[in-house]
């Protein structure tokens, strides 16, 4: 199909995986939210990909999500707000801040493993155990870095 300038828009592997990520990023925060961590439907949902039970400094998670300073302490401080992070002095530099789960983002961190592996196992069954270990073992593939 040729557009109004006459390039062709191509539907390439690039559309087809950011499509089939969006997807799955919709049905897990559609899927969080209807659990009860509303959160996951805000951009503050996406801080939590980014943190582990045992927490993380600031400055690192920021440099993980590739946002500024600012955007990454306005997310954090609805997700404080909200009672699912806590921010405290990093035991490594008093100077740093340490983003730590609290006990409801821990039920959170819990509640994301059981929904990641149910819509792991939903993929599972459309595409049948072989050829969804194929796909998993192509994508950890294409992920490295060269």
């Amino acid at each position: 199909m040729l557009d109004d300038n006459g390039l062709k828009l191509l539907d390439h592997i690039g559309v087809a995986l950011h499509r089939a990520a969006a997807n799955w990023r919709a049905t897990f925060r559609a899927e969080m939210a209807v659990r009860g961590y509303p959160w996951h439907l805000a951009a503050s949902g996406e801080v939590l990909a980014h943190l582990g039970p045992s927490g993380i400094a600031q400055t690192e998670l920021t440099a993980r999500m590739g946002l500024s300073k600012q955007a990454v302490q306005q997310l954090l401080d609805q997700l404080e707000t909200d009672g699912v992070v806590r921010r405290e002095s990093d035991p490594a530099d008093k100077r740093a801040k340490r983003v730590m789960l609290t006990e409801l983002g821990l039920a959170d961190f819990a509640e994301r493993n059981r929904v990641k592996q149910q819509i792991e196992e939903r993929y599972r069954d459309k595409l049948g155990k072989k050829l969804f270990g194929k796909l998993e073992k192509a994508l950890r593939k294409l992920a490295e870095t060269d």
